[in-house]
Order: C-alpha cells, then structure tokens, then sequence
C-alpha cells in the first residue's frame, strides 16, 4: 500500500537528518563548524577539454558552456534534461528512454540502429552510440561540456550539431574525503548517493560512487494505478583506480554500471495529442464527441470513433468540387497531459556497463595519451500498442549494443609558438535492434457502451529484427600557431572511414508456427526468438526466386516468400576540417573566426523492398562562426558572444514509398536547410554575494530545399465531383475514381507527385512541398537568467536563494509546422534555498517549474495517423541533504 507522498517525505527527512547526526560523531578530522568567507566577487574558471587538451575556455575559439559538478549540485541538476538552463541554444527532449537533445538546427530524429546521433555524446572521453546513453545520471561528475557547432576535427564522427562531453572526478592521490547524500521529494523520491576516496599510498588512489533512485511515476494512469509511466528504479556504481608512479605517467581505469527498472516511459510518445479529421465527412461517434480519441484514429478497437465517406458537401455549393471539404482540422484530445488510460503495465529493463581506461606519459615537448573503452549496453521495453484502456494490442523493444573504442593521442607540452593535437581513433559497434508487435484477443472499453466488448484478436503481429555492425578509423591532426602574442592560427583536418553492415530479418524468419505447421503472424508473442543466423543470409547473395538484387534472403523452402534483407557492406569516407584565427584584445578579451564542418554517418534502411533505397548517404555541414570572450570590470563581469552560420546538406529525412497497396517509410538524403544565430552567455558577480548567470540564443533555422515529403495524415480525401467521369490518373496510377475527385488541404503545399518510376522513385506519390518551413525543435528565442545571494545566518552558517526562470519562443515537432505540432512559447521557474550549516553539512530545498507548466518536448506521428507526444516533467520538489566529510 502507498503511502502519501507528505507522510513519505517526512520518514525521509527524519531519516536523512538522523544520517546527518550520526556523521557527524565520525572520527575524522572534521573543519570546525565557524561561518566560512563568503565568496568573493570574481568569477571562476573551469577548465575545458574542448579541444582534446587542457585549456581556460575563455582562451578557446569554440562555443562551448562548461558546467562545474560545484555548480550541478547547487542547481540540484542530475542529469541532461536538466541543462538547458547552462547553454543558450541547447534544447532537450525526451521519448521513452531516448533523448532527444537538439543544437543549432540540429535535433536528434533517429534513434534506431540503422542511424547514428547527430549531437556526440562522451563520457569520460568515450563515445556512447546509443541516445538511451546519454539520459545517464550525473553522479561524481568534475564538469559537464555542451559544444555548440560541428566538432568534425578533434570529435569525429557523429558531432553534426555539437557535442556534450561528461568528465567524472578522478581519485586523488593526497586526501581521504568523500560525501553522503540523502533526497526525499516528490512522487515518493528517494535518492541516496555516496562518494569515497581513498588515497592507498603515494603512487596508487581508489575512488568509489554509488546511487540509488527510487520514485513513483509523474505522468499518472487513471485506469490502472500500477502502470504509471515515468517513474525512477535506478542503481548505479563506479570505480575508478588511480596509478601515477611519477610526474610524467598518469593511468585511471573507470569500471561502472547502471541498472534502470520500473514501468519507463512509454515508447515514442506516451499520450496521444491529437489528429486530423475532416467535419464534413467524419461523423463524431464514441469518444469524440467529447473531442477525446479512445484509441487510434479510424478502426483499431472494432468501435469506428470516426467514419470517413466520400464527402459530397453541404450549403448551397454542395454540388461544386470540394465543396464543404475543411481539411486538416486538428482534434484535440482534451484531458491533463500527465495522466494516461491504459490497461497494460509496461516494463524497462536497462543495462549499461562499461569500463575505461585512459592513460598518459608527459614528457618535457610532448605527451602521450591512450584511451580504450568498451561498453556492454541492452534496453528492453514495452508499451500499450493502443494507447487506450482496452485490451488490444503490446510493442515491445529490444536494443543491444557492444562498443570497443581506442584513441591514441599526441599533444605538445612545450612553449613554442606551435602546438598541436594529432591521433588515431578506432570504433567497432556491434547492435541488434528488435521489435515485436503483439495483437491480444481484444477487450473494448470506452465510455459509450455500458459494458466491456470482447472481440477476436485484430490482425496479426509482426516480428523485426535489425543487426548492424560498425567498423570506423580515423586520423586526425590540429595545429595551432601563434604568429604573435595577440594573434593565434588553427587549423586541422580529419579523415574517416566507416565501414557498415546492415542485416535485417522479418517476421516470417521466426513466426510460431500454426497446427498447419506455416508460419502463423497470429501466434507472435513478446517471447518470439530472435531469429537464427542463418535468417539474415549472406552477404551479396540472394536465394531468391523470383530472383532479388544482391541483399534479399527468402525462405529455402519456399524463395517466393521474402524473409529478410542482407545488405551488403557499404563503407562511408569523410574528411572535415577546421579553420580559426583568434586574436587577443588583452588577457581578458579575445575575438576570434571559425570554419568547420562535420558529417553524420549514413546507414540503411529497415526492412526495405526496393532495391534502390536500400542505403542512404552522410549528412554534411559547413558552419561559420565569428565570436568574442571577454572579462571585465577586474574579472567580475563574463560575457561571451557568438554568431553562426550553418549550412547543412543531405539531410536524412523519411518519405513514404508506396509499395503494393502500403508505403514505407523511407530515409532519404532529401533536404537542405540553415540555421544563423546568435548565442549570448553573460556572468556577473560584481558585487559581493550576489551571483547572476544570463544565457540567450537568437535562432533561424529552415530548411532551403525539402520537396516530395509524405503527406500528413488526414489531408487528402476524396469529394464526390460528378463531372469526373472517367475518373484522374497520373503516371498510370488511379489517384481518383470516376464520379470522384481528391482534393488536398490548404497551406500544406501538398498535391500530386508524379515519379519516374526509375531508382528510388515510385510512379505516383501524394506529397507536399516543405521548403522554407522551420526545423524541428528550433526555437527562434530561448534562454536563462538567474539570480542567487548569500546570507549569513546566526549560527554561523550560509543561506543562499536562486531563481531560475527558463523561456522559450515556442518550436514546431515535425517538418510540416502544423499547428497541432506547435510548442507555444513559455516560462518556467525554478527556485533554490542552499543552506550551508558549516563547511561539511548543507541542504538543498528546491522547487521546479513552480507555476506546474506542461510543455511538450517531443511530437511524432504514430500509427492510425495520431500524433503521439512527451512531456517535460510537472512541478517537482525536493529536499537533499548532503554531508562531506574528510581526514587530515
């Protein structure tokens, strides 16, 4: 039985305050309890690694924010969807267990295995492949690097849009320290976390890290209070080891694991938003006549929430073509955005081990450095297929992943005018992605029929089963030369070379088989087998008959019947470069000038039947960027600016491919778009106390060319047109009978596409124009500001209030810019109270998204044409308490 979040959150604090007593008859060399200086007015410096070597970010020609683990315990920020409020032009979104971050234009859209990311993501200098990474939570961390802009050069592959690079606190060789924390909050939270270092004599330290997180679900199930999405089950530990013999060699080998359970967060999109319907020809039964869909769109369920007709208008043109037709009208599902109806419990099951090892051997002109990681990843987890109460329909997904990393690095230490970073870079990635779909026997609830409806199984599952493989080695060298004391040049260069294997499996490779003894898609359950090696075939052959290009693998038994695609090895070769030219006003003020560019892998699609599209090609960039850092007013005052122009190329987007009586969705390199801003980061502490940290970023992104794009659901129909006797057809494709015509809804850009019928191009598509729309997920405004001061307190302590306020100019969640995919502009706010008791005991109370705003992070269409959407999380509060501890 639960108890009430109040009476939870009192245990917790009585007992936080009792671990907080108890510490605090440790034996240790405690600093005495007297009232600490306050800080003084002065900003800090982090030092950065942004361009793969130690450096004072105010001296580096990159936009790059650095957040200090001081600073991410003070703000209570555990993890990256947490840091919007530390890097201007930075946004976060979130679908299940992916992330979906999002940087100058650049969003993170595919998530599968058939693509890679767009925006890097390092831990401790090691790249995580997959986007479920990178929601790993922030324990023990030295600093957090958001990198704005293609970092091709020093980053490689995959660092499209930017980079975030998290560096985790090495063991220290002189001091035993360490801390305890204990948090209690909202939705039932616990999180206790505990650090240790351990200094085992001069050459050798171990340090030590642990957390457990323990919540209820924030997005609440009305239906079954069991399944609540979005709740927290994670423990997490890490060792590192520590060997520096000398002044010149330094190792720290890293071992950590996550285990993550609960329900999770659903899939793509946890609630339905909405979809389009037309008023003239959709007659409002069930559920939307109270505007709320109780499933998909159209017939899922066996109760017809909407029944499309061929619409033959009303009023007094109710004979003309189209008329009375309003296409495109948005239906909203009314409701809070935190609460669901569904029947079933899903479950999350994560994985994610990985150890590391990073190495260097400083000489007197140069160092050397090796870093090698590996990285044993596996997610599971389920959804309601159906979004709804009734019993209809289970997604399942399993993505495993086995990543071998090798760096080796070259570094100048000396003081001459050229320094330079060279290295080799080897990747091998290893994925299997699987997803099933099973159909249950059906049980229909919905609030127009008094009672339950139990229907047979609609349909049959399906069964895929995607493997990649990756091989990826790089050279790289950059070279920076000051040709004065003022005046510094930069220039470096990348060369790449992916080579890729995509094997896919259909259903028909492992479906249970019926009493017939023939595959049975009926039969599909969560417990299907991956399928046999021997499923993906070989590659470039086929057994096909009739006979398929190189790549299609059929049933021996039967090779009319289509099981799978193996798709031959295909190897991506890109080089990138950088320029930059930075010059010194004084020690305080630099200006400098970039020109970079970066790529994004390419990759294959799933599944795929034509031949022609099997593959699609790298996305490339060419970024401009000119900037200034300064200090002032005797380092008090920070203000950095930078402007940016991005150009991107071969964008991989998805169209539709009609195949058969379906389509697929397809990854074309289909568009170009470009995004110019501009950033601004200001930090003042000029007057004693009183600290105030400022982020905006200015931002137009579009796409310049994106043509031939999959018609949004629910607008194009057909109207009743008398005159059209002989019906329409284009390029031998009957898009209209006779006595009908289809018309296309306005301000879509939208018609018929005639296709050549050639590689890669059906006959006939239905499809609009996107050109000159906004990008995803690119706000035209978005920034921070907050403010905190320092109080003394009598007891000799410090309490120090922070306001948070985050604003956003609203962004649209597909290429289409449709109203029902807008994210109106917003403000959130978050407050803080530090209260430092002495120097080894603090707690933190804090309150986010006080005012309880809902805002969409994540918009995608799913099956049956509804928009499925995520949510940032609702007003959430807390209390940490936090006790640090050290010898002599």
């Amino acid at each position: 039985m639960k108890q009430s979040p109040r009476k939870t959150l009192a245990v917790q604090v009585a007992i936080a305050i009792g671990v907080a007593g108890a510490m605090s008859g440790v034996t240790f060399a405690q600093t005495p309890a007297t009232q600490s200086a306050p800080k003084a007015a002065g900003i800090d410096t982090i030092t950065v690694t942004a361009q793969r070597r130690a450096e004072n970010p105010q001296e580096v020609p990159v936009s790059v924010s650095a957040v200090g683990g001081d600073q991410l315990a003070e703000r209570n920020i555990t993890d990256l969807s947490q840091m919007e409020s530390m890097s201007p032009g930075f946004t976060f979104g979130r679908s299940g267990t992916d992330a979906r971050p999002a940087i100058r234009g650049v969003r993170t859209e595919n998530v599968a295995i058939n693509g890679d990311t767009t925006i890097g993501f390092f831990v401790d200098g090691i790249y995580k492949s997959r986007s479920q990474q990178a929601l790993a939570s922030f324990i023990d961390v030295d600093r957090v690097e958001i990198q704005r802009g293609p970092q091709g050069t020093l980053y490689g592959r995959n660092t499209f849009g930017g980079n975030i690079s998290i560096v985790t606190n090495a063991p220290d060789l002189k001091k035993f320290e360490g801390s305890v924390s204990l948090l209690g909050g909202a939705f039932n939270r616990v999180r206790t976390e505990g650090i240790v270092n351990i200094p085992l004599n001069e050459m050798w330290a171990l340090r030590f890290a642990g957390a457990v997180d323990r919540a209820d679900g924030y997005v609440k199930n009305d239906f079954n209070s069991s399944a609540d999405l979005f709740d927290q089950d994670l423990k997490f530990g890490r060792v590192a080891l520590r060997f520096k013999p000398n002044a010149q060699f330094d190792a720290v080998l890293r071992v950590e694991a996550t285990d993550q359970g609960g329900n999770g967060g659903s899939a793509f999109g946890y609630k339905q938003k909405g979809t389009y319907y037309d008023p003239t020809s959709c007659q409002q039964l069930f559920n939307t006549t109270e505007l709320r869909m109780n499933v998909r769109a159209g017939n899922r369920d066996g109760v017809n929430d909407c029944v499309r007709t061929v619409g033959a208008g009303t009023g007094a043109g109710a004979n003309a073509v189209g008329s009375g037709v309003d296409l495109g009208i948005p239906l909203y599902r009314a409701g809070d955005g935190y609460r669901v109806d569904t029947d079933y419990q899903s479950f999350l099951k994560l994985k994610d081990t990985s150890a590391s090892l990073d190495m260097s051997y400083r000489m007197d002109a140069f160092s050397l450095r090796s870093i090698t990681g590996y990285t044993d990843f596996k997610a599971e987890r389920t959804s309601d297929g159906d979004f709804s109460a009734s019993t209809i329909a289970i997604d399942y997904q399993r993505t495993t992943a086995k990543t071998f990393t090798q760096e080796l690095q070259l570094i100048s230490e000396g003081k001459g005018p050229l320094g330079y970073v060279a290295g080799y870079y080897y990747f091998k990635d290893k994925l299997r992605g699987t997803f099933i779909n099973q159909q249950l026997p059906r049980t229909v609830r919905s609030a127009a029929i008094a009672a339950p409806l139990s229907l047979p199984q609609n349909g049959a599952g399906f069964f895929d089963d995607p493997f990649a493989e990756t091989e990826s080695n790089a050279f790289y060298a950059q070279f920076s030369w000051k040709a004065t004391n003022q005046l510094t040049f930069t220039l470096g260069g990348r060369t790449t070379e992916d080579k890729k294997d995509f094997r896919f499996a259909s259903a028909n490779a492992v479906l249970p088989r019926n009493t017939a003894g023939q595959p049975d898609g009926n039969l599909i359950t969560l417990a299907t087998p991956a399928p046999p090696t021997s499923a993906y075939g070989s590659a470039g052959t086929s057994n096909c008959n009739p006979a398929r290009g190189p790549g299609f693998y059929c049933d021996p038994a039967n090779p009319s019947i289509l099981l799978g695609g193996t798709y031959d090895q295909k190897t991506f070769k890109k080089s990138t470069g950088r320029f930059a030219a930075d010059y010194k006003l004084s020690k305080q003020n630099l200006i400098y000038v970039a020109y970079s560019t970066g790529f994004r892998s390419g990759g294959f699609n799933s599944g795929q039947q034509l031949e022609q599209v099997r593959t699609f090609l790298p996305e490339e960039v060419k970024a401009v960027e000119i900037g200034s850092k300064n200090r002032f007013f005797d380092n008090t005052l920070q203000i950095n600016v930078a402007a940016f122009s991005n150009k991107y190329t071969n964008l991989q987007e998805q169209r539709q491919v009609p195949v058969g009586a379906t389509t697929i969705s397809t990854i074309f390199n289909a568009a170009k778009a470009k995004a110019e801003g501009v950033e601004v980061e200001v930090e003042w502490r000029g007057i004693e106390r009183l600290s105030v940290i400022a982020g905006l970023s200015l931002l137009d992104a579009k796409y310049t060319s994106f043509p031939d794009v999959a018609l949004p659901f629910g607008t194009s129909i057909l109207v009743t047109d008398a005159s059209n006797v002989a019906g329409t057809t284009v390029n031998g494709v009957l898009i209209a009978p006779p006595g009908q015509r289809r018309v296309f809804a306005p301000g879509y850009s939208c018609g018929v596409l005639p296709g050549t019928g050639g590689a890669g191009q059906p006959a006939v598509a239905f499809g609009c124009d996107l050109t000159g729309k906004r990008v995803p997920y690119a706000s035209r405004y978005q920034g921070s500001i907050s403010a905190a001061y320092e109080f003394d307190t009598p007891n000799g302590g410090r309490v120090t209030p922070m306001v948070v306020a985050n604003f956003n100019g609203g962004f649209y969640g597909q290429p289409t810019n449709a109203e029902i995919e807008k994210q109106g502009a917003y403000t959130k706010f978050d407050l803080k109270v530090n209260w430092e008791i002495n120097r080894n005991f603090n707690a933190l109370l804090f309150v986010d998204n006080v005012t309880d705003k809902e805002t969409i992070n994540r918009f995608v269409w799913g099956g049956g044409g509804a928009l499925q959407v995520s949510s940032a999380p609702p007003r959430t509060f807390g209390l940490r308490l936090n006790y640090n501890f050290k010898s002599f």
